[in-house]
């Protein structure tokens, strides 16, 4: 799951659809020009979204959104200087 975009280092953002701090960080993203793949994991069918959950459980043992990933490097939560950080803005 994924691993184009890891390799690559596009990033991607994992999100809920109705959480503030996710809509805020798809913001920041789109005001910093940045591509990022945004996955609702809300939205997706029951066993997608499981999938999802295992998926990120290696990089984010809380399930915390939102979760912007790149690369190997997991920022977690409204932590705009780490995204900035792993995406080098």
């Amino acid at each position: 799951m994924y691993e184009y975009e890891v390799t690559n280092r596009i990033p991607l953002l994992f999100a809920l659809s109705t959480c503030p701090r996710c809509n805020r960080m798809k913001k920041f993203l789109q005001d910093n020009g940045v591509n990022a793949k945004i996955i609702d994991v809300d939205l997706l069918p029951l066993e997608e979204k499981k999938k999802h959950f295992r998926f990120l459980l290696a990089s984010n043992p809380t399930l915390a959104f939102p979760t912007l990933l790149v690369g190997n490097v997991a920022v977690i939560g409204e932590d705009y200087d780490g995204a900035k950080e792993a995406l080098n803005l």
